[in-house]
């Protein structure tokens, strides 16, 4: 009775899982026959994506090949024509229109039928957008351009002769959806694209399964949207299934099987609990095994792999719980930090191998030394930090540095070499660091900083003068960066005088930072602080837009043969995107490179001119004219000048200052005029202030000069002024800055 019990208990339930697994099954049937339809109607869709992205790409490149032809549109029109009909079977008509959008010229691809209209009748928002088109493509509705009230035009903007024209490509959209879907569709599908309710194409003919299995997707095409059904035929559904008569039945036979399978582990229970005993005996081992691991982790975790001394997390660890029970005792600790000078010659000269075996060495003296520290941990590649309690004065702690000094001075002997190594050392009190672990850290690296300007053997105690700049020098790039961004690092522009006709001949843009209180600050004041950041990067681009926009402005208005010269630093110069940068800035304002002085000073010339294929050489390659701010002629300058010749040399402003009374700036300036009229190198000379200065150059036939005896920095809005009357002004009145 208790069998026949559990027999009728396990058919019901096996009869309830089988129902229970149909209904699943179906509905998974159903989900995937879903997914597959949306999957399918993905793949149709980048396909038609594909098509119109191709057909945008050859009119990119239509666009980019009429750019570079001389030939007017007209004329390539038969080239077009070819081509289009080759690959572009969609494309029924090119057509040319000028910048008014009225019909030029036409060219029938498909059909028999020219069109009879005079111009192109967009909409307003069609005709501005087409209006603001520079360059690439627009794809728009083709309007009157077609019969068809669903195609598109494409148009291509394109300049001949200082004249704007527009080539229209008019693309049938029926043919185009033909030609994707006929290539790509699967078969079994239908399809039907609808515009604003509309069929415009259809590829159907049993609609029977339209409504309850169809895929939708959109498409954007110019301001219109495609709407897009796919359903399969009924063949096709059936395809797409999966549950058939035989699921059922092998799936009740699977829950019965399974089942018998219960009963059969029940068997096996007394074997799996000797099992699990055996399991428990083995899984002790093993947690003995990870007990061993996890404290080895735990010293490698708060000491170093290297020289197995306590790294920075046992560092932060030990501060923290003494530095708050010397706060509360009124005690005092000094922080010594250690860096090893010059570590990166050691390596680059014997090998990581002796440099890692040197800092051993150096941990192992550390822990010898003859003050007994509290402390000595590893914080850095080549950088130590050692704590010592109960040193109160500067005096101690200095003591303290030279027992340092004493240990890492004697030679090491690593694999037979003789290696010879100094510390620089920066040191910092508890108590200057208001018992906090991080600002006691913070003070150490200071103080490090400041003794690493020694190059050797440097020792500073940290104060809080040391502080206070570093907080000024952190609220300076604050401000600076919120100068680039609101472009408040202004240009003002110098003009260069020619001499003896006393009329401007180009000029010089300076940076110049509008502060806060309205004051100008000059480039020497912030320029090093942002070549040290990544605001070096925005502020050149922002810099040469600027300067280019306002040349061409300039030029506009006839002063074609004015030039424009812009100083860069060395972290400028080194900027891997400059030439691109200078390209594309050239190319957007339409300035002629010839008329562009990129000015850089002498060493960076000295040290960049050798490299054929360095940045000098690219910027030649441009067409821009290299000029030169030198001090006087070496044999360094010389040899540079062999290699890259600059266009100019300017005689600097240090050089100028006491001219003519001191008499070997004078010669020095004389040599540097001879040199270049020998040359045939143009001089020019910076920093003019004098009567007899200006009479010192032109002895000398140095026509060119600029300072504030010819004239300031003006902003750019005062240039057309100059520019009116480019002369040196008889009475100078002096430019405020």
């Amino acid at each position: 009775m208790q069998n026949m019990r559990s027999l009728i208990f396990t058919a019901i339930f096996g009869l309830g899982l089988t129902a229970l697994a149909t209904v699943l099954l179906e509905q998974y049937d159903h989900r995937r026959v879903d997914e597959r339809m949306q999957s399918d109607a993905q793949s149709l869709q980048s396909n038609v994506r594909g098509s119109l992205i191709r057909l945008l790409y050859a009119g990119e490149l239509a666009s980019e090949l009429l750019q570079a032809s001389e030939r007017e549109p007209s004329a390539q029109l038969p080239m077009l024509q070819q081509a289009m009909s080759t690959f572009y079977q969609s494309v029924r008509q090119i057509v040319v229109l000028d910048e008014n959008f009225n019909l030029l010229d036409q060219e029938l691809l498909a059909g028999n039928e020219l069109l009879n209209v005079a111009n192109y009748e967009g909409n307003a928002t069609q005709l501005a957008k087409l209006n603001e088109l520079n360059s690439g493509t627009a794809l728009v509705d083709a309007q009157n351009l077609s019969l068809h009230s669903h195609d598109l035009a494409l148009f291509i903007p394109v300049t001949h002769a200082e004249q704007r024209f527009f080539i229209a490509l008019v693309i049938d959209v029926k043919e185009l959806l033909k030609q994707s879907i006929h290539h790509h569709i699967i078969e079994g599908y239908q399809v039907e694209v609808h515009q604003n309710n509309a069929l415009i194409y259809a590829f159907a003919g049993e609609p029977d399964l339209k409504h309850e299995w169809s895929a939708e997707f959109t498409i954007r095409a110019a301001d219109n949207n495609w709407q897009f059904h796919l359903w399969p035929t009924a063949e096709k559904f059936s395809q797409l299934h999966l549950v058939n008569s035989y699921v059922v039945p092998l799936l009740g036979m699977f829950m019965t099987g399974f089942l018998m399978l219960l009963v059969f582990r029940m068997t096996m229970y007394e074997q799996t609990i000797k099992s699990l005993q055996h399991d428990k005996d083995e899984l002790g081992v093993q947690l003995k095994k990870r007990d061993e691991v996890e404290k080895q982790l735990a010293f490698l975790s708060e000491h170093d792999a290297l020289t197995e001394v306590p790294n920075r997390n046992a560092l932060l660890r030990y501060l923290h719980e003494t530095l708050p029970e010397l706060a509360t005792k009124q005690g005092q600790l000094v922080a010594i930090q250690l860096n090893v000078d010059h570590f990166k010659d050691i390596n680059n000269a014997l090998g990581h191998k002796i440099g890692d075996e040197l800092l051993r060495r150096l941990a192992h003296r550390l822990q010898r030394c003859v003050v007994n520290f509290d402390f000595i941990a590893r914080i850095g590649g080549d950088e130590f930090l050692v704590i010592k309690q109960g040193i109160t004065t500067d005096e101690q702690a200095m003591e303290i540095a030279e027992q340092l000094v004493r240990s890492v001075k004697p030679e090491f002997y690593i694999n037979s070499h003789e290696v010879y190594a100094s510390a620089s050392m920066g040191i910092a009190f508890a108590n200057d660091a208001d018992f906090d672990a991080d600002n006691l850290l913070r003070h150490t690296d200071a103080a490090l900083n400041q003794a690493k300007k020694f190059d050797y053997h440097g020792i500073n105690i940290y104060t809080r003068t040391q502080q206070s700049e570093l907080s000024k020098r952190q609220f300076v790039l604050e401000q600076l960066h919120k100068a680039v961004e609101t472009n408040r690092v202004e240009v003002h522009y110098q003009p260069v005088f020619d001499l003896r006709t006393q009329t401007i001949t180009g000029f010089e843009a300076l940076m110049r930072w509008r502060q806060d209180d309205g004051e100008l600050a000059l480039p020497d004041q912030f320029l090093p602080l942002i070549e040290d950041t990544g605001l070096i990067v925005p502020l050149t681009d922002n810099l040469l837009k600027r300067v280019l926009t306002d040349y061409r402005a300039w030029l506009k208005d006839g002063n074609t043969e004015l030039t424009i010269g812009i100083n860069l630093s060395g972290k400028q110069l080194a900027l891997p995107e400059l030439p691109e940068l200078l390209a594309n800035n050239l190319r957007r304002n339409q300035v002629p490179p010839e008329n562009l002085h990129i000015e850089i000073r002498e060493e960076l010339y000295c040290s960049h001119a050798c490299q054929p294929d360095g940045i000098l050489a690219k910027l030649k390659e441009l067409g821009v004219k290299l000029t030169v701010d030198g001090m006087g002629l070496n044999h360094k300058t010389i040899k540079a000048m062999q290699h890259c010749p600059p266009y100019l040399l300017k005689i600097s402003q240090p050089l100028m200052s006491d001219i003519p009374h001191n008499k070997i700036q004078a010669l020095i300036a004389e040599t540097m005029i001879k040199f270049g009229h020998e040359r045939s190198i143009q001089v020019s000379a910076v920093g003019v202030e004098t009567q007899q200065q200006v009479d010192f150059l032109l002895q000398r036939d140095c026509l060119s000069a600029q300072g504030y005896y010819l004239a300031r920095p003006v902003p750019a809005d005062q240039v057309p002024t100059m520019l009116a009357n480019p002369t040196i002004p008889n009475n100078y009145v002096p430019y405020q800055e």
